[in-house]
């Protein structure tokens, strides 16, 4: 009845987002405490559609390296704890949850080393007019070699490999696919 109403609704969805950011920050607050992380900064934010709740969450220190971890796997353990946590917090339900957790700008720094390799393999693609074949990456960063390579009219991008090998290959729009 009381979703008849668009604005209580409204409401009511805003305080259900509010509650799941104080949990997930009080969570990581702990969690960060207990491994003695001190000085570190924690910025999140919970938003909500009707098939999603997209949770992005930033943590930011001087002493973040540890949880980092070698080439990112300490973040991406913290990532399926924290993902885990708020699948429990919010219980069932027919919602998808999507997590962006990034520890120390780490992606941001990753994303950045990328698109330097990128604009530097579109530029030998339309010199040599020869694939480029990148070494096997995680979905994420296929996805933005993809997008970048989008938006250019002259060349074009395709995964191949299965699995942990998967890649992706920029060709010149004039070259056949492998």
């Amino acid at each position: 009845m009381l979703f008849r109403f668009p604005h209580l609704r409204d409401k009511i969805l805003e305080m259900d987002t509010n509650d799941l950011k104080t949990k997930i920050e009080s969570f990581l607050n702990t969690i960060l405490t207990s491994l003695g992380q001190e000085g570190f900064t924690l910025e999140s934010e919970v938003t909500e559609d009707p098939e999603v709740y997209a949770v992005s969450v930033a943590i930011k220190g001087e002493q973040v390296d540890l949880l980092i971890g070698f080439h990112g796997k300490n973040l991406n353990a913290f990532h399926d704890i924290v993902l885990l946590f708020i699948k429990r917090s919010v219980g069932k339900m027919d919602k998808k949850i999507s997590l962006f957790l990034d520890i120390g700008d780490y992606y941001a720094k990753q994303n950045e080393k990328m698109m330097e390799q990128v604009v530097q393999a579109i530029s030998d693609v339309r010199l040599l007019q020869e694939p480029y074949e990148f070494n096997a990456m995680t979905p994420r960063m296929r996805r933005l070699v993809h997008m970048e390579v989008s938006k250019h009219s002259d060349i074009r991008s395709e995964s191949i490999g299965e699995g942990e090998s998967r890649r992706v290959v920029i060709h010149p729009q004039n070259v056949p696919a492998v």
